[in-house]
């Protein structure tokens, strides 16, 4: 089941697409996520939360249709 079965019609989520570029010791590595939210700005709360704001810089959340 998806977030958006447990919620109301007025709370829809979202299925945004977001471009990573996470950096580590030695290399940086470019990546492709999808995460569901009610916005593109919670889109990258998210995204930045899960993966360390320092590290991540979080592209341009895009909607998928």
């Amino acid at each position: 089941m998806r977030a958006q079965d447990f919620l109301s019609h007025t709370a829809r989520m979202k299925t945004y697409v977001v471009r990573l570029r996470l950096k580590q010791k030695g290399y940086t590595q470019h990546m492709d996520t999808t995460v569901m939210a009610r916005n593109p700005e919670q889109a990258r709360r998210i995204i930045r939360q899960q993966y360390d704001d320092r590290n991540v810089i979080v592209g341009q959340p895009k909607e998928l249709r």
